[in-house]
């Protein structure tokens, strides 16, 4: 009991003694570091409880392939609804791995082939996208001359000289399949690159009529004749008849010779160009003015040899760039060519005696096919693949 006084004394001696403002301020500072230290504590509890739950709950979502486990209560849980998002795209193999589709060569020539063949009969021999088909117009009547095939395969137009000279002119004679003849025009000029010409529609032919008077030719006229019912419409574009005039396939352009010169021209007869081809090696001989084809868009014509006698040349054996004069290269392995043509890209038709080539403008020979067997002793008279 006296120790427990004691004590007690001594301790009142020692709080008489202490500084009760600094007591204050030290355990208000421990108590505020405390709090903060409870509120950290407090958190990251929540977040660790948070992430349990989490866990807990996708191991207790049941698996797609495991069958739901048995419980003792009635009360299901429906299961989480499925993704109604596309799959994910797998990648896209490298480029190197991609194989281009194998090259084919066709085993014919695209579009449509027109021949015309004239021995005892008249007959036009079309080859379509590989399917040939031969119409007679007819049995041939002697001198008939320059027959040609109408764009649109349905007549022939053809000259009937009324004597076998070129100094006298003849009847135009238009046929029709099965033989029908009629004479649309009479003292129609022809020979050398003289001829009649269709028009791209079909409908008429460019024609010089030269009328003869006791055995003079008069002042020709030149313009169109209807090939139904033979009406003239006179032109003002030509002075003189346009030799060896062609058109190109689409009817765009036109193209004829002047001496050694070619020009070329729009539908409308607006000049584009004029090149010489004077410069041509053929000109040792006869210069290649000939022209028998032109391409759709007017820079490229095919042409031969021309000539001095009343024989028409026909056929094509050289390919000119009417921007430059210069020649378009074909394989030295393609010889014998009696035909040129153009396709609508400005690769070519090329006919030999018994092959048909498919050829580049760059000379590449693409493919090679055998000519069509009715087609023997036929001229190739146009083509188109439009």
């Amino acid at each position: 009991m006296n120790d427990l006084n004691q004590r007690l004394t001594t301790l009142a001696d020692e709080m008489a003694d202490t500084d009760y403002a600094a007591l204050r301020q030290r355990v208000d500072t421990t108590a505020r570091r405390l709090g903060y230290r409870r509120a950290a504590i407090t958190s990251v509890a929540a977040l660790a409880l948070a992430g349990v739950a989490a866990v807990g709950g996708v191991q207790m979502l049941p698996q797609s392939n495991q069958a739901p486990q048995p419980g003792g209560s009635a009360t299901t849980t429906a299961p989480p609804t499925p993704s109604t998002s596309a799959p994910a795209t797998p990648p896209s193999p490298p480029a190197t791995q991609a194989r281009p589709p194998a090259a084919t060569t066709p085993d014919h020539v695209p579009g449509r082939l027109v021949y015309v063949r004239v021995g005892a009969e008249i007959e036009v021999i079309t080859v379509t996208d590989g399917v040939t088909k031969t119409t007679s117009f007819g049995a041939r009547v002697l001198g008939d001359r320059l027959a040609t095939v109408s764009p649109d395969g349905t007549m022939v137009a053809l000259v009937h000289p009324t004597k076998d000279l070129t100094e006298y002119p003849g009847d135009l004679v238009v046929v029709r399949p099965g033989g029908a003849r009629k004479v649309v025009a009479r003292d129609v000029a022809w020979g050398g690159g003289v001829a009649p010409v269709w028009t791209p529609d079909s409908r008429r032919l460019l024609v010089s009529i030269t009328e003869m008077r006791d055995g003079a030719a008069g002042a020709p006229r030149i313009g169109y004749v209807d090939a139904t019912s033979g009406g003239f419409t006179g032109q003002d574009l030509y002075k003189d008849f346009p030799h060896y005039l062609t058109w190109s396939a689409n009817g765009s352009f036109r193209a004829h010779a002047e001496d050694r010169t070619i020009m070329v021209a729009r539908a409308d007869g607006t000049v584009v160009r004029r090149f010489s081809v004077a410069g041509q090696p053929e000109c040792d001989r006869e210069c290649p003015y000939a022209v028998q084809s032109i391409s759709d868009d007017g820079r490229y014509v095919a042409t031969a040899i021309g000539n001095t006698d009343p024989t028409r040349v026909i056929g094509a054996t050289i390919v000119l760039d009417t921007t430059n004069g210069r020649r378009v290269a074909i394989a030295t392995s393609v010889t014998g060519i009696r035909e040129i043509f153009f396709r609508a890209d400005n690769s070519l038709v090329v006919q030999t005696d018994d092959k048909l080539r498919l050829v580049t403008l760059d000379g590449k020979v693409t493919a090679t096919l055998d000519r069509p067997h009715p087609t023997n002793q036929a001229n190739l008279d146009r083509y188109t693949d439009r």
